[in-house]
This record gives C-alpha cells, sequence and structure tokens, in this order.
C-alpha cells in the first residue's frame, strides 16, 4: 500500500499528467498516553477502508517542523468530485474508535498536484522521507500568481538540467486564513542530502542564470518571494506505514 502511493506521489508517467490529483492531508495532533494506539489503529482503518481502488492512504511522523509530534494522514490520489462521496457511517464509527479517541485535534487540508510546476525524474524509487516547503504568500492581488510562476520556472531549469532530485507543487484547493496555499514537496532517501544544500540542487543558481541569463535568479526568484511573501518554513515527515 505505500509503496502504491508513494509511486503515485512521485510517479511522472504521461499517464498519471492526464488526470486531476487531488491529496487529503489531515493533521492530527496524538494523545500522547495512547500514541501507539493511535497508530495501530491508523493501520486497522487504513487496511479496512483505504487499501484498495483509486485512492489508498498513508501515515506520516512530522520530524521536523512546527507541526512536529503530530502524524499526517494522507489519502489520494482523487479527483474533487471523489469528495463527493463521503463516507458512510461504518466508516465514521471506524474513524472515531480507532483515530479520533486517541487524538486531540485534527485539521484538514485539501492539496492539488500542479505539474506545470513539478518536476519528476523517472524511476526515483520510493522515498521513506518528505521535505514540505510551504510559502507564507502576502495578502495582496497579484503575490498568489507572482509565486506560482516563480516555482514553475524553477521546475522548468530542473528539467532541462535534469536534477537527480523529484520537486512536487501542490496548491491549495481552498483558501487558507493564512495563506499558506502553495508548498513544495521534496522527497528524499537520506539526511545526508543535506549535508550540501537544503531543497534545490548545489549550484543550481548558476544553472538558472546560464539557462535564462545573468541576474535571473535573484530578479526570477529572490526579488519575487522577498516581494511577495512573508517567507516560508520547512518540515520534514517520515513515513509510518
Amino acid at each position: 500500500m505505500k509503496n502504491l502511493i508513494l509511486l503515485l506521489l512521485f510517479s511522472g508517467s504521461l499517464f498519471a499528467q492526464q488526470r486531476e490529483m487531488v491529496y487529503e492531508n489531515i493533521i492530527i495532533t496524538p494523545l500522547k498516553s495512547s500514541e501507539n494506539l493511535l497508530i495501530e489503529g491508523i493501520k486497522k482503518h487504513n487496511q479496512k477502508y483505504h487499501s484498495k481502488g483509486e485512492t489508498t492512504a498513508s501515515l506520516y511522523s512530522i520530524l521536523v517542523g512546527k507541526h512536529s509530534g503530530k502524524y499526517v494522514w494522507l489519502n489520494g490520489p482523487m479527483k474533487m468530485t471523489d469528495y463527493d462521496n463521503m463516507p458512510d457511517t461504518s466508516h465514521m464509527e471506524d474513524w472515531q474508535k480507532n483515530i479520533r479517541n486517541h487524538a486531540t485535534d485534527e485539521s484538514v487540508k485539501l492539496a492539488k498536484l500542479n505539474w506545470d510546476a513539478s518536476y519528476s525524474p523517472p524511476s526515483w524509487g520510493s522515498p521513506k522521507y518528505i521535505l514540505w516547503r510551504t510559502f507564507k504568500i502576502k495578502q495582496n492581488n497579484d503575490s498568489y500568481q507572482k509565486v506560482l510562476e516563480t516555482v514553475t520556472k524553477i521546475g522548468k531549469v530542473l528539467n532541462a538540467i535534469n536534477a537527480p532530485n523529484p520537486r512536487r507543487v501542490y496548491e491549495s484547493v481552498f483558501r487558507s486564513e493564512d495563506r499558506e496555499d502553495i508548498t513544495l514537496v521534496y522527497p528524499f532517501k537520506t539526511f545526508t542530502r543535506f549535508s550540501e544544500s537544503n531543497g534545490l540542487p548545489t549550484g543550481f543558481q548558476a544553472e538558472y542564470d546560464r539557462i535564462n541569463g545573468p541576474g535571473a535568479f535573484r530578479k526570477d526568484v529572490g526579488d519575487v518571494l522577498s516581494s511577495h511573501t512573508n517567507g516560508w518554513y520547512d518540515e520534514v515527515l517520515m513515513l509510518v506505514e
């Protein structure tokens, strides 16, 4: 199950790119006295309700970042129309029994994959870890589009240089209050990757300027993110189930 959802998350196949791909992310705050029961409950729930069909579910532990100590239940990929088919009574009773009884809070977000802005080299494999980088976009009318244009340009250069690691771009389906609605997803296999760089490949700025002209990275990326965001933050997730 976990290999299937990871393949769908990071596959770059033409078939996949023809589909609308939306993921349901539920951040779960565990009740510390029964955290082990929460994990086991999610495993049972996933096996019973989310191990077959087009959408499957997996569980990640948040190791680093503002939600560290919590978990992310990830369900997908799905189409928005799939959300019309809400879980039946037995499904929700199982969620209450095996998950909600062992949690203090849940926060739901729907994120849609932006294929044009993303980069996925073929046959990259199944990652154990994921880096989430979320932008805090300013409330100005044009800031969202400016940031999206920037991350799309970066994706095109990653593709042009055949960068070794994937990078996916997800947009919130529904606008959030704090405007944290564009998230970059970097899967990785070992923390040694961050010995040299955090996110983009080493020397990426020089490669960007080589392709787009001298000073292009500062103008297209540095200046835009400085003007249209209030920064960003990283979170590191580890696959549990």
